[in-house]
């Protein structure tokens, strides 16, 4: 028999939707993770279409330029590198550079220089590789370009025609000058003087500009200013300064020229201005060669008396002008120019006693210059006299001189009986008659030279009679002759050194 529970089992409670959504939901993915889930595959899709499309244009771009890309301010966008070296080759074709500017007007062909760009290598060479991977960001910011179309050509051949083309606009060219020092005479002062440029354009310059223009295959070459030789000392110079103040010191050293203490002579400030001259280090010096040409030349011809004119008047009262000679006094120059230069150089004012090579017994320029001892020949008396050192009358004597009738007049002038002098001596005259011998072989005891050992005092004793108009049909042949008694006492009279003025 079956015995019955008292109480019914209790209902089954349903589950809450708490409980339902705390569990992994549907596998249809109505739910919130499936949506998830969903919007991460769209974006793992989205993300694979963008790499595909980045990857697709790395390797477009590998080959290609970036749109937006330029190069040299050219735009290539999208094409090859290949491409675009055509583009160039295409463009150089027939290339010529037109220089112009400064005197300049001509042009220069590819061919005259065997110009070539090697536009393929060049771009080949600028790998796209490196790009490539940022084009996307280029697409959008842009991608400029710089190559450098450096072209080959014949380095010879484009130096000889710019230099060429250069040596023609110098021709007539004026070429610069640089800024120096010089002598203002109206301010009697050393001044700046400024540079100038000129027109003559300097080929290493102009060589460049071509050789750039020929880089950026520019068509036309325009010359400025600056295409031209520029000077190489500017007035601004500081040393140029320094040589003014230092020249200007020099203008201070006047000289004073004395003979005995006397002044006979100055060099002033324009004289040292013309001696002055600037070396390489634009330091100022005396040109020493300049001085010696002026002491030897102006200055010694002005002060030396061998030879010059002199006017006097004799012990016998006679008024002589005479010329000619070997006596007197010659200035040696290139002592005097050294003694000047060293003092202008050290900037110093000083009195310098004038050097002679030669003297005289006193300093007289345009008179007589000879002590009182002397022997007087008067040609036209035809007597001649000696005074002694007081200036008194010590011998006196009729002559015959140089027959003038057959061009052997007796030398006029001042000179000095020379160390030929001497006794019993041979004369033997020259050949003027072509026969091979002396036109006369004389003897004679007594011989005083004066002009060299050609013309002389000496006895004659074949003659009969001296002075008077003798000289002029049976004259000598140069030679002053005396009576032997005279020619005697005259060789104990004079020495080597005493003075002989010859003259009308």
């Amino acid at each position: 028999m079956c015995i019955r529970d008292r109480h019914p089992p209790a209902p089954s409670r349903p589950l809450c939707r708490a409980h339902l959504s705390a569990g992994r939901g549907p596998l249809d993915g109505s739910g919130t993770s499936g949506r998830v889930r969903l919007a991460l595959r769209a974006a793992a899709a989205l993300l694979g279409v963008v790499a595909v499309i980045y990857l697709v244009g790395v390797a477009v771009f590998s080959r290609r330029y970036v749109p937006g890309t330029t190069v040299n301010g050219d735009d290539v966008s999208l094409k090859t590198p290949a491409e675009v070296a055509e583009d160039y080759e295409r463009a150089a074709g027939g290339y010529e550079l037109s220089v112009s500017g400064q005197g300049v007007s001509c042009s220069i062909s590819a061919e005259d220089v065997g110009l070539s760009y090697r536009y393929a290598d060049t771009l080949a060479e600028s790998s796209l590789s490196s790009t490539a991977w940022s084009w996307p960001v280029l697409v959008t910011t842009g991608n400029a370009l710089s190559v450098d179309f450096s072209p080959g050509y014949d380095e010879g051949r484009l130096a000889s025609v710019v230099q060429g083309v250069v040596d023609d606009a110098n021709r007539d060219a004026t070429q610069p000058t640089n800024a120096t020092v010089s002598y203002d005479e109206d301010g009697s002062s050393f001044e700046i003087v400024p540079e100038r440029t000129g027109t003559a354009l300097d080929g290493a310059i102009v060589l460049d500009k071509v050789k750039e223009a020929l880089s950026t295959s520019a068509r036309t070459l325009e010359l400025g200013p600056d295409s031209l030789m520029a000077p190489s000392v500017l007035s601004t110079d500081p040393a140029l300064a320094g040589a003014r103040d230092r020249a200007n010191a020099m203008l201070a050293a006047t000289q004073t020229l004395t003979v005995n203490g006397t002044t006979v002579a100055t060099v002033s400030a324009a004289q040292i201005a013309d001696w002055v001259r600037l070396d390489d280090d634009l330091t100022p010096v005396v040109d020493e060669g300049a001085v010696t040409d002026w002491a030897r030349g102006d200055f010694s011809a002005a002060t030396d008396t061998v030879g010059a004119t002199r006017r006097y008047t004799t012990p016998y009262g006679k008024s002589v002008t005479v010329a000619g000679g070997t006596y007197g006094w010659v200035v040696n120059g290139a002592a005097l120019a050294q003694a000047i230069a060293a003092n202008i150089t050290a900037g110093s004012a000083a009195t310098v006693e004038i050097p002679f090579s030669s003297s005289a017994g006193r300093y007289n320029p345009g008179g007589a210059d000879w002590p009182r001892r002397y022997v007087d020949v008067d040609l036209s008396e035809q007597h001649a006299r000696m005074y002694d050192d007081d200036g008194n009358l010590a011998w006196e004597s009729d002559i015959v001189t140089g027959d003038s009738t057959k061009g052997f007049n007796t030398a006029t002038g001042v000179y000095a009986m020379n160390s030929y002098r001497g006794t019993n001596q041979t004369l033997r005259g020259l050949d003027l008659d072509g026969d091979n011998k002396p036109d006369y072989i004389s003897h004679v005891t007594y011989w005083m030279p004066f002009v060299g050992n050609l013309v002389a005092f000496h006895d004659a004793g074949w003659r009969g009679s001296f002075g008077g108009t003798i000289y002029r049909s049976r004259g000598s042949h140069g030679c002053i002759n005396l009576p032997f008694a005279a020619a005697q006492r005259l060789y104990e009279l004079t020495r080597v050194g005493d003075v002989v003025v010859v003259h009308d």
